[in-house]
């Protein structure tokens, strides 16, 4: 094969120069995006809180039309959403609570306190 000063390839400098700067910029990214997921957690969790009270608030209406107002259970719960299953925290779900006394729903993860 004859190469002809026309014709141009990478040399190993210009590789590695390329691959510092895509090193540089991973060191940069991943950071942020880090931040990112944990936030983003923290966001699913007060949303999941905000579904739980909303539930608990819409079945005690209903239940003060029907005459006798009152919160759902813990057991009771899981068949007002549509998946089966009551929302819980996406970090930690054992920290996730519902008080059926006053239809709360909290997380005892500290960033997740609303």
């Amino acid at each position: 094969m004859n190469l002809t000063n026309k014709q141009s390839i990478f040399t190993l400098i210009e590789l590695v120069i390329v691959i510092v700067i895509l090193g540089i910029l991973a060191a940069v990214a991943v950071p942020k995006f880090v931040d990112l997921s944990s936030s983003a957690e923290t966001a699913s969790c007060k949303a999941n809180q905000h579904a739980v009270e909303a539930a608990a608030s819409m079945y005690y209406a209903q239940q003060a039309i029907a005459g006798t107002p009152i919160f759902p259970t813990a057991a009771q719960m899981p068949a007002l959403f549509t998946t089966g299953s009551m929302p819980t925290c996406p970090t930690t779900p054992a920290n996730f609570s519902y008080d059926n006394t006053n239809g709360s729903a909290t997380c005892t993860t500290t960033d997740h306190a609303r």
